[in-house]
């Protein structure tokens, strides 16, 4: 259990170094106001309750990145924000690709990010919700702002915000020509080429482009084949265009991104002989166990081609192809938004439409060696079209609101084609339609002027559709008789329509409805003092599982907190400390675990069970204690667990004589015990930037250090009935399934010149060259017998030239 008395006092002793300086003001500062930049903390303007106000009288929990803080600290695609924002993680490694990463928040995430099974939390573009975790890598480039908010965003926000929200966005056009030109040389060949270009086209009109290019040779490579892993090249690039005049105001954009690599750093943490049929495969996979000695390297050789399979030769040219594969990656996400804004009488109406697509397709072999144990062909497309309005204004000088309507739509596929144990590759695949739509309003009302009260409530309605297409063998017919499936033949999910050859549907269907709110009060003690209280539920949207036919759909996820935060200005605004302590209840958690399902048995799939607990404090502060010098760091304290004996499963044992929902040797196990699945328990950033005046310039040196507690990403427990061997296994599992903590060094040393408007800044990340686990994944350890994780990057550094027109 977490010690919170430490930060805890932390936060109190804040409040106490506060109080002196207040000066009680009726009328508070809500608005950004002008400071030295040399020797005070900036205000920042944010958006995280959908309009513009001040950072520090924000009754939300969220942290603010600037355009130059990023440049700073090199943050250039969301797995970078781990290292910015207290309570925020971000993982990944995964079968369905190397786009993929799993952010989660106060420890609401999603480890299973399919098309029907959405994230934990919401990433917006310029106002555009992006709907897969696929485009979870889309380059940060000539970005105005990111705003990280922590706990549910239900109301404004809408579904999937039961973590919080990331809310990213770019800069706008405006009316000053300029130019921007960015090179870049590292170690691993890395190079790249970036360049910004806005134009003033008449008074009301500006256009604004952004490209980026970047490449850079293997962090790790396959040492039997001598390929590269985890390299990368990208495009990546960004055109908007906006109009402004009389009072209407209209934003067109377009982003396009592609990315592709190798292979990803997995390796094979571990193997359960046990569980091996092939005894041959035994001493392959020993000899590609991780190691310090290899941390960067893996012998993995994708698919293999099942030569004295007399059922491959008569397999389609197309599915042939697939057979003798190495491992690949490749992403590519595009988008378009339009935001029209405007004013009818007291009014402001503001409308935005939204597409995102977005395509992973990749190869991942997911033992890591050279043995033909287990590799997965898995990818989705994914295409999503949404439309917002809004209504906001002042009803009284004291009562304001905001009110809207949403409506979305996703069409897309999702595939995961497996080769186990060197054999015909199997095919799990389904369409999915995704609708939504919801009402919301808030309104915030002024007790007196320096005290508020906000309520905010928002109803959503989801349609969930499925069709199902799964095959014992991938490309032949579906009728054709196979005796080893339960339907005796190839298509292998309980048909909605008679099977055909070509024809193998399973359909699904689900409607779901919910409610999202939130009701709070805030005060503005003084201009430097900010005090609030709040409550939030929100829900991540109910789902299938896709890679089975037959099993029942999940329901929303429901959460809700309460939070208390503090946010100050000290010492005439030379140091600012923001905090927040939250305690969040959830039901109808959505679980991967074994249960009977009628028709099929006991199995194991995402259902709804448990209900959890998680609480935690964070904190952020930001001194300059001498002109030219800015400390900054946070730290987050959080803990949590499930109710007790709200969580369970059901596993046989033969010869128990148990009976569990009349499961013959079905024994019920109580898993409320078991720890929560990536939710670090501490986790510390600390950042500090000296600016020298120097001969025709400014030089910045930039430090940080990063640290995140030990992390579980499976959790297992066997039932007392089982034998000493088995819960030997379930036991090992689990210690597979967590990952050490680990902390990195990270640097920059700028030199900008005043004329030219020049910057050379030399980089250095993970400086120690450390070596980390960013995920484990060892769910297939009692089935398949083996256990893999990947590995964190190793240090980089290089040389940046930027010149400014």
């Amino acid at each position: 259990m977490i010690n919170f008395k430490p930060l805890v006092t932390s936060a109190l002793v804040g409040t106490l170094f506060a109080l002196p300086q207040v000066a009680f003001a009726a009328d508070p500062v809500s608005t950004p106001r002008a400071v030295d930049e040399t020797t005070q903390i900036q205000d920042i303007v944010v958006t995280a309750r959908r309009k513009e106000e001040s950072l520090q009288s924000t009754p939300v929990a969220v942290t603010a990145l600037s355009q130059a803080a990023l440049i700073t600290a090199k943050v250039e695609n969301v797995l970078d924000l781990q290292r910015t924002a207290p309570g925020l993680t971000i993982a990944r490694g995964s079968a369905g690709g190397d786009g993929i990463v799993f952010v989660s928040i106060r420890g609401q995430g999603n480890l299973q990010p399919i098309l029907a099974n959405d994230p934990a939390v919401a990433t917006y573009i310029d106002g555009v919700y992006v709907a897969r975790p696929s485009t979870g890598l889309t380059d940060i480039q000539d970005v105005q702002r990111i705003e990280v908010l922590r706990g549910p965003q239900g109301t404004l926000f809408g579904r999937n915000t039961t973590g919080g929200a990331v809310n990213i966005l770019s800069n706008d056009p405006d009316h000053n020509l300029s130019v921007r030109v960015k090179g870049e040389l590292g170690n691993y060949n890395t190079h790249g080429l970036g360049a910004t270009v806005n134009v003033p086209l008449t008074d009301t009109l500006a256009f604004r482009v952004n490209y980026n290019f970047l490449e850079h040779d293997g962090y790790g490579r396959a040492s039997n084949t001598g390929r590269d892993l985890a390299d990368t090249t990208n495009h990546f690039v960004r055109a908007k265009l906006k109009y402004e005049s009389g009072g209407l105001s209209v934003t067109l954009s377009g982003d396009y991104n592609k990315t592709h690599n190798h292979g990803q750093l997995i390796s094979l943490q571990s193997i359960n002989p046990a569980a091996i049929p092939v005894p041959s495969f035994i001493p392959v996979l020993q000899a590609g166990l991780h190691s310090r000695n290899n941390w960067w390297s893996n012998t993995a050789t994708g698919t293999s081609i099942p030569s004295t399979n007399p059922a491959f030769a008569g397999l389609p040219a197309d599915v042939k192809a697939m057979y003798g594969v190495q491992p690949f990656n490749q992403l590519e996400v595009y988008g378009f938004g339009a935001i029209v804004e405007g004013e009818v009488g007291e009014f402001k109406l503001k409308s935005i439409t939204g597409y995102r697509h977005s395509k992973n397709y990749g190869l991942s072999d997911t033992d890591g060696t050279a043995a033909p144990l287990l590799a997965t062909f898995a990818g989705s497309t994914s295409h999503y079209i949404s439309q917002e309005f809004q209504v906001s204004g002042d009803i009284t000088d004291q009562l304001s609101f905001i009110s809207g309507a949403y409506y979305g739509i996703e069409k897309g596929i999702e595939f995961s084609r497996s080769q186990i144990f060197g054999g015909l590759i199997r095919d799990s695949n389904a369409d999915a339609t995704n609708k939504t739509a919801g009402l919301f309003t808030q309104a915030y009302y002024s007790i007196t002027p320096a005290i508020r009260v906000v309520g905010g409530f928002r109803y959503t309605w989801d349609v969930r559709n499925t069709v199902l297409h799964n095959a014992q063998v991938l490309g032949q017919p579906y009728n054709q008789v196979n005796a080893s499936t339960p339907t005796g033949i190839n298509c292998t999910v309980t048909p909605s329509v008679p099977v055909t050859a070509t024809t193998c549907n399973q359909n699904q269907d689900a409607k779901f409805h919910y409610p999202a709110w939130t009701a709070g009060l805030d005060w503005q003690v003084s201009d430097q003092l900010f005090l609030y209280v709040k409550t939030s539920g929100a829900a991540k949207a109910g789902g299938w599982n896709l890679r089975a036919g037959g099993l029942p759909a999940f329901k929303p996820e429901k959460v809700k907190d309460v939070e208390i935060g503090l946010k100050a200005d000290l010492f005439d605004r030379r140091v600012r400390f923001n905090t927040a302590a939250f305690y969040t209840m959830k039901s109808d958690n959505q679980a991967i675990v074994n249960a009977f399902v009628p028709g099929i048995g006991v199995t194991q799939y995402i259902q709804n069970n448990g209900k959890v607990r998680i609480w935690g404090i964070e904190s952020e502060l930001t001194v300059i204690p001498w002109e030219g010098m800015t400390l900054n760091g946070n730290v987050s304290l959080q803990d949590g667990k499930y109710k007790k004996g709200s969580f369970s499963e059901i596993q046989v044992v033969a010869g128990s004589g148990c009976n569990a929902s009349g499961v013959v040797n079905g024994c019920l196990v109580d898993l409320s015990g078991l720890p929560l699945i990536q939710l670090p328990h501490k986790q510390i950033n600390l950042g500090a930037t000296q600016k020298f005046d120097v001969s025709n310039g400014v030089l910045s040196v930039t430090g940080g250090w990063s640290y995140i507690s030990s992390q579980h990403f499976d959790a297992v427990l066997a039932a007392p009935q089982q034998s000493a061997a088995v819960q030997a296994q379930y036991a090992t599992e689990n210690t597979l399934g967590k990952i050490p903590g680990y902390g990195l060094f990270n640097g920059r040393i700028a030199y900008q010149l005043e004329n030219p408007n020049i910057e050379v800044a030399v980089y250095g990340r993970n400086i120690a060259n450390k070596k980390y686990i960013v995920r484990r994944f060892p769910d297939l350890y009692r089935t398949l017998g083996i256990s893999a994780e990947y590995a964190g990057y190793p240090g980089t550094y290089g040389v940046e030239v930027t010149v400014k027109f």
